[in-house]
């Protein structure tokens, strides 16, 4: 077993006496809900360190390795991208929350440059106080990190809401504590790191999401222009029926691109979920479905006006459903909220230590009627056997539809809720809708159930060959 003392004692010369702390001393508290239960109790000892530069991370990633010890990551104190895969070996914790700098924003080519720990809030806030004019396609947690965002391939609402499709370069910082830049930015005196997302050669970005084979120092994002005209509309549906023809009518607007942004179906009980961890007043509304669907038209003033008139006929032939938009809103709390989130906006700010907890994940699937209606019978029949509560939405993106299902736990009902939440996915996943997110209770698990044998072969060599002092149990990066 790991000395976590050493360790400390190390870090503190590198990172200052205030940023190396064991995960029993009385600051380091709030870690607890951000590395969740099961490693915030393990037995074995658990190092906080808070880096400030690249050169900290470096000196900090060599120390982890020296010391036998895995590594994980926390972009800042919202928690989101925290790379938290259990591993069976002590485990120093970095998190960059220190790391915050707007490294560049980037008015007329309309991009910016992060580190870590920048949230949506904060780089909307550089944003307007330079006077500039753009949309931060945000997460609903607008303390969420960006670089957490993408890590995650997290969706947001407008056109830009593919978060990882709108990332452009990134630095990380390799198992022997190398500096590696991906993108244009590994080529000399390139001066388009954040404008051309692909380097001479094999494409890498990809291979530092949802991984365990670097650590994530810098990261740049494409933001939106501000459109000439928004114009965002919502339907309330009556039933399912009236759901799988709303899916049949959206998707080729969505494959044409006609609806450009992430157009999201939302049960009502998710509605108001949303409604209430935004604080917001909840009133009982006669213009909620139960469904409703928010999209959202952006672009010059007439065309939106003359992609509406056929948007809106389209919608009409759907039978009891209710149109609303901007200029005739419907009376519902959501209604606000959902406005927001498509224009780039978040709905609450908010640290790990006073969010829910929550197990969740998306399953995908083609965007058509009847396999939303499949999906949510799994969902319904697996849950209720179990007497699980749960909320869902749809969201249609490029071409897919996922759907996200989430559960509340606590301390007491967590590995029930686990259990429950692992037999689902397994039935999901037998029906034919795979898993493209989860939260970080479920990644090992399904993981490794759900990755195919020459895929975990090739993510073996790759991490063996960025970190040859990996073992059996675990690599550097946990």
């Amino acid at each position: 077993m790991v000395d976590a003392g050493p360790i400390i004692e190390q870090a503190k010369q590198i990172v200052g006496e205030d940023n190396a702390m064991a995960l029993t001393d009385d600051r380091a508290t709030r870690y607890r809900h951000v590395l969740g239960e099961q490693l915030a109790s393990t037995a074995q000892p658990i190092v906080i360190l808070l880096p400030e530069s690249v050169e900290h991370v470096q000196a900090l990633v060599k120390l982890a390795g020296s010391s036998g010890s895995a590594l994980s990551t926390i972009p800042n104190a919202a928690g989101n991208g925290a790379g938290l895969l259990g591993r069976d070996k002590p485990t120093v914790v970095l998190d960059f929350s220190r790391m915050h700098k707007i490294v560049e924003f980037n008015a007329d080519s309309g991009y910016a440059l992060v580190e870590p720990g920048v949230s949506y809030d904060q780089l909307r806030s550089h944003i307007d106080a330079n006077g500039a004019s753009h949309w931060v396609d945000s997460d609903v947690n607008g303390a969420n990190s960006i670089s957490g965002s993408i890590s995650e391939r997290a969706f947001g609402y407008t056109p830009y809401g593919d978060h990882l499709l709108m990332q452009c370069g990134m630095e990380v910082v390799t198992a022997n504590g190398e500096v590696l830049r991906t993108g244009m930015g590994a080529l000399p005196n390139s001066d388009t790191w954040q404008l051309f997302k692909y380097n001479y050669g094999p494409y890498l970005d990809g291979l530092f999401t949802r991984s365990d084979l670097a650590v994530v120092t810098k990261v740049g994002v494409w933001l939106m222009p501000t459109p000439p005209a928004y114009h965002p509309f919502t339907v309330a549906l009556p039933d399912s029926a009236a759901l799988e023809q709303a899916i049949e009518v959206l998707r080729p607007m969505k494959i044409g691109m006609v609806v450009p942004n992430t157009v999201m179906i939302s049960h009502r009980s998710a509605d108001a979920e949303l409604v209430s961890a935004s604080g917001a007043e909840s009133k009982a509304s006669d213009d909620r479905g139960e469904w409703n669907l928010y999209g959202a038209l952006y672009g010059l003033d007439n065309n939106v006006q003359i992609t509406w008139q056929m948007l809106e006929g389209a919608l009409g032939s759907i039978p009891h459903a209710s149109i609303s938009t901007i200029t005739e809103p419907p009376q519902d709390p959501a209604w606000p909220l959902r406005m927001r989130l498509m224009r780039g906006e978040s709905v609450y700010s908010k640290t790990a230590e006073i969010l829910d907890q929550k197990l969740w994940f998306a399953a995908a699937a083609p965007m058509e009627g009847e396999a939303a209606t499949a999906m949510r019978e799994i969902v319904h029949a697996a849950l209720s056997a179990r007497s699980v509560d749960y909320t869902y939405e749809y969201a249609l993106t490029w071409r897919t539809m996922f759907m996200q299902v989430s559960i509340a736990y606590t301390s007491q009902t967590r590995s029930a809720k686990i259990d429950a939440a692992l037999a689902l996915i397994d039935e999901l996943t037998a029906a034919g809708y795979a898993i493209s997110h989860d939260s970080r209770e479920l990644t090992a698990a399904v993981s490794a159930a759900h990755t195919g044998a020459s895929l975990q072969q090739l993510y073996r060599s790759l991490n063996e060959a960025l970190d040859p002092k990996r073992t059996l149990n675990g690599g550097w990066l946990a």
